[in-house]
């Protein structure tokens, strides 16, 4: 399977995931104590990290630190500074080396107390996952009706561990190597009879595949579009309302269509499979 991945800045930003709390003794600084607010932001481009929090209480704070793993294995240790302007902030931005291949890290974040006391709470973040096409059911061949329009049916499945809400767009493209109509007269177009060979594919905004379900704890979606297909004798489509929606033509082209399939999510990242070959036929 083909994978093409591009460059990109991605901003991820992560809220609350899971949270274990641990006091080390009670009637200390750390009773009555709550994180109202975290965040993190992991720039993979420049390998950078942001991390936010903001506390109820920050009067008997020593420290807030930040520590970094990868299930046991340590990778960064952080100290969040207090905020000049609100003391009940605590941020850090700077570098740090994450693998390209782990996608999942967790965040403990340790809030030292003057007396001693101690909270721990654990979080886990991730960085962007790029999407992947892992199959898709197309036929190899499509027959025109002599004047009824046809529907070419297309199922894709994709997988992104980072969700659904994730995917930004599931798209195709069309790259034709059609054969001229064949006929005596062109009505609508003159050059009926030429043929149709696009140096590059080519797409519309409204080539978008429709989502239909997902499975396997939503980290693979189904997707499914069902293109009209012009029929021989090039008649126009209507829709249920009587709308029409594609004029008459001369003819429906038989030929060579080469597809390609987009996955795009937003953080940029994107999966492709391309030069699927459709042999359009009469």
């Amino acid at each position: 399977m083909f994978n093409y991945r591009i460059e990109f800045i991605s901003l991820f930003l992560l809220f609350f995931y899971a949270c274990e709390s641990s006091v080390s003794n009670s009637n200390s600084d750390s009773d009555d104590f709550e994180i109202s607010a975290f965040s993190v932001i992991y720039n993979n481009q420049e390998n950078d990290i942001s991390i936010y929090t903001e506390v109820s209480n920050a009067t008997n704070i020593e420290s807030i630190v930040a520590h970094i793993r990868n299930d046991m294995t340590s990778i960064e240790t952080i100290t969040l500074s207090q905020s000049n302007f609100n003391a009940s902030a605590f941020s850090y931005y700077g570098p740090i080396d994450l693998s390209d291949e782990i996608y999942i890290y967790n965040l403990d974040l340790i809030i030292n107390f003057i007396d001693d006391s101690q909270i721990l709470e654990s979080y886990s973040f991730s960085s962007p996952i790029k999407p992947e096409i892992i199959d898709y059911t197309m036929p190899n061949t499509f027959q025109l009706d002599s004047t009824e329009w046809t529907f070419l049916p297309i199922e894709i499945e994709i997988s992104n561990l980072n969700g659904l809400d994730n995917i930004e767009s599931v798209t195709y493209q069309v790259q034709r190597f059609y054969n001229g109509c064949g006929i005596d007269d062109c009505i609508y177009d003159e050059n009926c009879n030429d043929p149709i060979e696009d140096s590059e594919y080519q797409s519309d905004p409204t080539w978008i595949f429709d989502y239909v379900s997902s499975y396997n704890f939503s980290q693979n979606h189904i997707y499914n579009i069902d293109i009209p297909m012009r029929p021989l004798d090039g008649s126009g489509y209507y829709n249920d309302d009587g709308t029409l929606i594609f004029s008459e033509s001369d003819c429906g082209r038989i030929g060579t269509v080469l597809f390609k399939f987009i996955v795009l999510d937003k953080d940029g990242l994107m999966d492709e499979e391309f030069d699927i070959v459709l042999e359009i036929t009469q």
